[in-house]
């Protein structure tokens, strides 16, 4: 199977900024430990997904 997913990981800024907006509630449950929320980890998680549907594209 091809890259076809992500468009071969070339999305735009304002692609992947959609995207994590739609998903801005998972991120959000996904950085609480223990009950704290986690602003770092959040950032974290948001560059990971930034680099990772950009990665093919043309600098």
């Amino acid at each position: 199977m091809k890259n076809d997913i992500f468009n071969g990981y070339k999305l735009t800024d304002n692609e992947v900024s959609k995207i994590l907006m739609d998903f801005a509630n998972v991120i959000k449950a996904k950085t609480l430990k223990l009950g704290d929320y986690k602003e770092d980890c959040e950032q974290e998680i948001k560059i990971q997904i930034y680099k990772t549907l950009t990665k093919n594209r043309k600098k």
